[in-house]
């Protein structure tokens, strides 16, 4: 596909973006099959019904799952360098800039879950939740998932904090409507109003 030009499909919608924490290993993922969705990575396995969209941003990770998202059936997304000029026509692509909120292009911000913030925003989110952003070891697990390309690592998570601190200075200052709300249980990110995963899904 060609460079994506962004489009706010979900204008005014909550969008909910499913991050890889391993506090997710048991969440009743059912409970996203009518929600506006942005899958991190693995999470478009659970299908297009509770992943509606999914975002990568590594080509390891792209090499090894490509055959299996091409069956996905949903569109992905991305702004890994190396897919720049990718002519997949599932995958849509979108420049990178380093960190940061943007309107043309998608802050990496050291990780996945920051970058589907995002393309939230450019999607037209009016609140956007985090699921999944333990942003630390839970059971000295790093995801709900199988990941068999990297081993657990808690030195990575501060990095991942400074890319949040960089993405909502941004977003304070381009788009201060949209609120961002994490309901990820013992969460290290502190940066967004917390709500607790069974007080949130009791009210939703």
């Amino acid at each position: 596909m060609p460079v994506w030009t962004p489009e706010k499909v979900w204008e005014d919608q909550d969008v909910y973006i499913i991050g890889g924490g391993n506090s997710l290993k048991h969440f009743d993922f059912s409970l996203l099959h009518n929600k506006c969705t942005v899958g991190c990575n693995d999470a478009y396995k659970h299908g297009v019904i509770t992943s509606k969209v999914c975002i990568f941003g590594d080509t390891r990770w792209f090499n090894t799952h490509k055959d299996e998202l091409d069956k996905y059936g949903g569109p992905v997304f991305t702004s890994t360098p190396a897919l720049s000029k990718s002519r997949i026509p599932w995958l849509w692509t979108l420049p990178r800039k380093t960190v940061g909120c943007h309107k043309d292009a998608l802050g990496w911000n050291f990780n996945t879950g920051a970058c589907a913030t995002n393309l939230a925003v450019l999607l037209g989110a009016k609140k956007v939740y985090l699921l999944g952003f333990d942003m630390q070891l839970i059971e000295g697990e790093s995801n709900w998932h199988h990941n068999s390309l990297n081993k657990p690592d808690a030195d990575i998570y501060p990095k991942f904090i400074e890319g949040f601190v960089a993405l909502k200075k941004d977003m304070d200052k381009m788009c201060p409507e949209v609120e961002v709300i994490n309901i990820t249980d013992d969460s290290a990110l502190d940066l967004y109003p917390k709500i607790g995963v069974t007080d949130f899904w009791k009210g939703n």
